[in-house]
């Protein structure tokens, strides 16, 4: 007969393998699937070098996309949306960046079973654009951050902004904001150190507003979260989460190319990666709305899973990082 002192150490192991399993889930899965398969299904090259490049994560958004194309689009036609781009061609300039004048857009579809892409296409047609414009598809559904780490990976501008294809930050007032912010860095910048710089759009401002219309166990979740990030990540970020940010090119490339998470914690690891590669952070202000159709579960015990399983994700970096399981090369400002 088993003793109970064996059963006990039985159980013990079994729930201690259980939750490491669990914990160092996200560095299982890239070592199984580090190489994400993915295709070039459509593009529209343009001569000459990109100014800047917009990352575009979509998954099953066939009813918002066009929406958010049209505008991000019409802005640039517009005498800001020229200004912002004369704006990014001063900063390129000091950066030693080699001319360039082209707007590229990079729609990533994440395995979508919807026509998100069709759509996407349509709304080329209908614009008769002079920009670039790809679309890169994955095999199959992986995950925002793996998106984002292709489209960003991807890119050929001298800066790249990735954004929600909701829409739910407004982009015209949002990249005024972060391109401003991006040309005073540059103006200060005393040497090349600027090209390593990264800027947040934050929602921050948003929160007092935002927590009034949120359930009791909304807010909580929400506020643990900050503290959580605060404590494993950063504590100078406000808004880790807003999907609305501006990198120049070594940046980028230095931290996606390194990305690891694929789902909704993804953003903590970009914290890490800049703070790792002493990329400087800036965080400002701008216009955002809640928009129909999100694809997060916002039922109370969805959003408890969601927060539990990011919160696993930022410990699973840390650790990763930590013990060395991930490494993060030099970043090089040649």
């Amino acid at each position: 007969m088993i003793s109970l002192d064996v059963i006990v150490a039985i159980a013990c192991t079994t729930v201690l393998t259980v939750g490491l399993g669990w914990l160092l889930y996200p560095a299982w899965i890239v070592a199984i699937e580090d190489d994400l398969g993915w295709s070039e299904r459509f593009s529209v090259s343009r001569h000459g070098d990109a100014i800047l490049s917009l990352v575009i994560p979509a998954y099953n958004e066939e009813d918002r996309i066009a929406v958010m194309l049209k505008a991000a689009h019409d802005f640039f036609e517009s005498d800001q949306g020229n200004g912002v781009i004369q704006t990014l061609k001063q900063c390129a300039k000091k950066a030693a960046y080699c001319p360039a004048h082209v707007i590229e857009w990079i729609i990533v579809d994440d395995g979508s079973k919807d026509a998100t892409c069709k759509i996407v296409k349509a709304v080329l047609q209908s614009l008769d654009s002079k920009h670039a414009w790809r679309i890169l598809s994955l095999e199959r559904n992986s995950g925002k951050g793996a998106a984002i780490k292709i489209g960003m990976s991807s890119a050929r501008g001298h800066f790249s902004l990735m954004v929600d294809a909701d829409g739910a930050t407004e982009f015209g007032p949002g990249l005024l904001n972060l391109v401003e912010r991006l040309k005073f860095q540059f103006d200060v910048a005393r040497d090349q150190r600027a090209r390593s710089i990264s800027v947040f759009g934050s929602r921050a401002h948003l929160q007092k507003e935002s927590a009034a219309q949120r359930s009791f166990v909304r807010t909580f979740l929400m506020r643990s979260f900050h503290m959580f990030v605060s404590i494993l990540v950063s504590s100078s970020i406000r808004d880790t989460q807003c999907g609305f940010k501006l990198f120049t090119r070594e940046s980028a490339q230095a931290v996606f190319t390194q990305l690891h998470l694929r789902r909704w914690a993804f953003d903590t690891e970009v914290v890490l990666l800049c703070n790792y590669h002493k990329i400087d952070i800036f965080e400002v202000s701008v216009p955002w709305q809640e928009v129909d159709g999100s694809k997060l579960n916002t039922s109370k015990l969805a959003l408890i899973i969601v927060s539990l399983t990011m919160l696993r994700d930022m410990i699973c970096v840390n650790i990763c990082y930590s013990l060395r399981i991930w490494k993060a090369p030099e970043l090089s400002n040649t």
